[in-house]
């Protein structure tokens, strides 16, 4: 069934539905000299009151926890946001360590239309440029779809996002699907929490610090707990350490690996991590 067949029935009882369901298949790069990107499936839901826009593999899990009345859910590389309806500013939600933390940021893109169109997956669409997070993009949009929306903070357009990618193919966004949902979906479980704890609301400015102090010591509770006895030994991917200069080699190894997987899909936010 063609995308623009299936879409039919989402226009079908438009101002009645809930929750518009859009999912893209985002392709990305972590490591910015990588030469095939990695895949992941989003999910954009289009609310009364807003946006959510989050991975896929919350929704699998949140089927998996309401089968088992489980509240607990994983995190993913890729940061959800929120946004209510005809604002800029966007909710991100971001993880260090364990603990997940939420923080606004306000995100105005200015787009250039283009009287160039074309048809990609059964839509006629019309083509966008923006400059944003130190990128710069090519989007796609369909009037034909009437949501000024789109994937992560994308947004703006007379129409919705079909697709779009960033000149050095780093990051590129494809709608393949869609649903209508009866009542707006409920995301308590999966988005805003994380092992049973509500985030916490900081700036990004502490957000940024934060990470950083992460970086400059990833085991620090662990070595702390070997130092003052608090744990005779810790136990990580089947080694047994009883002193805390032993984690000093997973540390090293923890940091590089941060500094490689060092893409953020807004380039000139990213951390500059020294080298240690």
């Amino acid at each position: 069934m063609k995308l623009t067949y299936f879409l039919l029935f989402l226009m079908i009882g438009f101002t009645n539905a809930q929750t518009h369901r859009f999912f893209y298949e985002l392709k990305f790069k972590q490591d910015s000299t990588q030469t095939e990107p990695l895949k992941s499936f989003m999910v954009l839901d289009i609310n009364p009151d807003g946006s959510k826009y989050y991975d896929n593999v919350f929704l699998e899990k949140d089927s998996i926890n309401k089968a088992n009345n489980d509240k607990n859910t994983n995190w993913t590389k890729h940061t959800p946001v929120t946004r209510k309806k005809n604002s800029n500013e966007n909710l991100n939600f971001s993880a260090i360590d364990f603990q997940i933390y939420s923080y606004p940021t306000e995100d105005l893109i200015k787009w250039n239309l283009s009287n160039e169109t074309k048809q990609l997956a059964g839509f006629t669409v019309q083509k966008a440029t923006t400059n944003f997070g130190g990128r710069k993009w090519t989007a796609w949009f369909t009037k034909e779809i009437p949501f000024s929306e789109g994937p992560y903070k994308f947004k703006g357009l007379p129409g919705l996002i079909v697709s779009i990618e960033d000149s050095q193919k780093q990051y590129s966004f494809n709608l393949i699907k869609s649903k209508k949902l009866a009542e707006t979906y409920d995301t308590s479980n999966f988005l805003e929490v994380r092992y049973g704890r509500k985030p916490i609301l900081i700036t990004e400015k502490i957000f940024l610090k934060k990470a950083m102090e992460f970086y400059n010591d990833p085991m620090h509770e662990d070595r702390e707990n070997l130092r003052n006895g608090s744990s005779e030994s810790i136990d990580i991917d089947g080694k047994r350490y009883t002193k805390a200069s032993e984690l000093v080699p997973l540390i090293k190894d923890e940091q590089n690996y941060i500094r490689k997987y060092n893409n953020p899909i807004e380039r000139n936010k990213a951390i500059k991590y020294p080298v240690k």
